[in-house]
């Protein structure tokens, strides 16, 4: 569990097991691992792709809401993915003799996705293996025109009665989460780095791994540190999805001896 200012990330991420990271403060996950518990009472997942250290618990996280008779989640998932997903879902459904109840939303890059009320996303494209996609997800307030500030609640109240509109819409980035990605999205979206707190994948550590992220399509904590004026924007960086050839002590270890002092300071880790 990583606690980021006002948000509390928790779940797991390790390369080729499982990654599954809640955000119960805007009741969403960002993909779905192996079905965890501690995910189920989120009603958004957002599924940056289709590996199945990250989307085989797709099918019982519906299936776990539907037994203890919560509301049914929606899926926000690569468009491209759509037709498999929802196939492999209907043959578990046809394996257990049951219909389940759930959204899916295909969803495309760019385009702005609304969860609740004040909570929105938008994609982005990343480069990996197969189709995958981050996400950057807002908080949207409304604030005040300045031309009416300083205005009593009397007068405010009859602009609105005539119908103006008094205030605009400001969106306040709060998380990031790129998925399995080479480091190519930070370079060609450097919108996402505006984010409160930027989850990144940091997949490989040791400098003979270099060749292999590449060739993998995952990020090197050195593709990472070439961009540490970049990521000075956000105010806390997770490093995760750490490759399984790496213990604990080494992550430790390999990142504090790496990082240089600007990152380390905002830096967390999420295994």
């Amino acid at each position: 569990m990583v606690n980021c200012g006002g948000l509390t990330l928790e779940g797991t991420s390790v390369s080729t097991l499982e990654t599954c990271v809640a955000v119960r403060e805007l009741n969403l996950c960002f993909d779905i691992g192996k079905g965890p518990r501690y995910a189920v009472g989120m009603d958004n997942v957002l599924l940056t792709h289709a590996h199945q250290d990250h989307a085989v618990g797709l099918a019982l996280h519906i299936a776990t809401r539907k037994l203890l008779d919560v509301a049914p989640p929606v899926i926000y998932l690569p468009a491209v993915i759509l037709d498999d997903v929802q196939n492999l879902i209907h043959a578990w459904e046809r394996l257990e003799r049951r219909r389940t109840k759930y959204t899916l939303v295909p969803v495309k890059a760019g385009e702005r996705y609304d969860m609740r009320k004040g909570l929105f996303f938008r994609s982005f494209p990343t480069e990996h293996s197969i189709p995958s996609m981050g996400f950057q997800v807002f908080e949207e307030r409304r604030k005040l025109r300045p031309e009416y500030i300083g205005l009593d609640g009397p007068a405010i109240v009859e602009l609105k009665k005539r119908g103006v509109e008094i205030t605009d819409a400001v969106e306040i980035p709060l998380v990031t989460f790129v998925g399995d990605s080479t480091i190519t999205p930070v370079d060609r979206f450097p919108e996402i780095l505006k984010s409160q707190v930027v989850i990144l994948e940091c997949t490989f550590l040791a400098p003979e791994d270099r060749p292999m992220a590449k060739k993998k399509r995952h990020t090197h904590v050195a593709d990472i540190i070439e961009r540490a004026d970049r990521l000075a924007g956000c105010e806390h960086l997770v490093l995760s999805h750490f490759s399984t050839r790496y213990t604990r002590e080494d992550v430790k270890r390999e990142l504090a001896a790496a990082l240089p002092e600007t990152l380390k300071s905002k830096t967390q880790i999420l295994f």
